[in-house]
């Protein structure tokens, strides 16, 4: 099965992963059959757009360093475990590795808010929020904005960033106790 997907969706996804995570399905990328790119390391989630390709299943991917940061999309070939890194011009500017992951990724849908509540204080792990921005800018180097909905000091809160060319995403950040 080939998928292509977006280098803005592929780096996203990418920071959000768990790394080296005894939980070893959070140690990848996860390709919904429903169209959407998601990964999480246990404590934030990113929920992400749309990859081209048809999928009778979920699969998890796991995806060595990019050779390039010159690149537009990717097509992976799951088959195979060959990623095809392309510029703009539809050139192949490198080559790389992916392995499929078995197991079960997360229901990832069980852990966005359905809605939001007010709030007048909350706290984050700061890393967690610079990597939000990391996305931003992926998502809009130029103008790198988020739009934050909270949902109470104890409840999961959502990042929602869009692209120039329409591309969104959601990234779920757990609150931490604050004292």
């Amino acid at each position: 099965m080939k998928i292509k997907v977006s280098k803005i969706l592929l780096e996203s996804a990418l920071i959000f992963q768990a790394k080296k995570d005894v939980r070893y399905y959070l140690n990848g990328i996860c390709f919904k059959a429903d169209g959407r790119v998601c990964s999480t390391d246990g404590h934030r989630a990113f929920v992400g757009g749309t990859h081209e390709g048809e999928l009778a299943e979920d699969i998890i991917l796991s995806f060595t360093k990019p050779p390039t940061k010159s690149f537009n999309y990717v097509i992976i070939d799951t088959d195979t475990g060959i990623v095809s890194y392309h510029d703009a011009f539809d050139i192949r500017v490198g080559v790389g590795l992916c392995e499929v992951i078995d197991g079960k990724f997360p229901d990832i849908d069980r852990v966005i808010p359905k809605e939001t509540s007010p709030t007048d204080r909350i706290g984050f792990n700061a890393s967690y929020l610079a990597d939000v921005e990391k996305a931003a800018k992926l998502f809009n180097p130029k103008w790198s904005s988020v739009t934050l909905e909270l949902n109470g000091n104890t409840g999961s809160s959502v990042a929602k960033l869009k692209s120039y060319n329409g591309e969104e995403a959601k990234i779920i950040v757990m609150p931490m106790r604050i004292d």
